[in-house]
């Protein structure tokens, strides 16, 4: 299933799919809360969405603008795109949705996996803004953590600094 912003949804064809063999792993790929929620760089192989599924992900929140290759080569692992501009933050109602999206997930035992080009910005941002909810971090503590886990995320002061909004309004 693949949803769409604005609720609409829409099934993926079953090309390619004849195995879901373990794959290969994706650029960038880490766990932030194992088993639970990853980050990663766009995948770009159908090796890629086999090896996230045989890892238990999903659902995978897509960043880009434009939606990943060979998004539909894996059957039962939803995408949910939310698109955010290359070195932009993400909106609340971005972080809100993300937030919304693992939560629902965890909660039925799904990991997520999210990315953007690389993994770095859009998606450590995203990342940061889940362990500030999940753990109780604050904004910059969040950041850290990322950062630690996920070298070179949250590339930019305006993405910090959604970070840090989204856990002044979450306190």
């Amino acid at each position: 299933m693949i949803s769409e912003p604005g609720g609409g949804s829409r099934e993926p064809s079953d090309r390619g799919t004849a195995s879901l063999a373990m794959g290969s792993a994706p650029p960038n790929f880490s766990w932030v809360l194992p088993g639970r929620l990853a980050g990663l760089a766009l995948p770009r192989l159908p090796a890629h969405y086999q090896f996230l599924w045989a890892q238990g992900v999903r659902h995978l929140v897509s960043l880009t603008e434009r939606a990943p290759p060979h998004g539909d080569t894996c059957p039962g692992l939803t995408l949910h795109r939310l698109r955010i501009p290359d070195f932009r933050p993400p909106s609340p109602d971005q972080i809100d949705r993300f937030v919304q999206i693992v939560d629902g997930a965890v909660g039925r035992g799904e990991a997520v996996g999210v990315h953007c080009a690389l993994g770095f910005g859009r998606t450590g941002t995203l990342l940061a803004c889940y362990l500030v909810k999940a753990r109780g971090l604050s904004g910059g503590q969040a950041v850290e953590e990322v950062r630690r886990l996920r070298p070179g995320s949250v590339e930019t002061p305006d993405q910090e600094r959604a970070v840090v909004q989204f856990y002044q309004r979450t306190k």
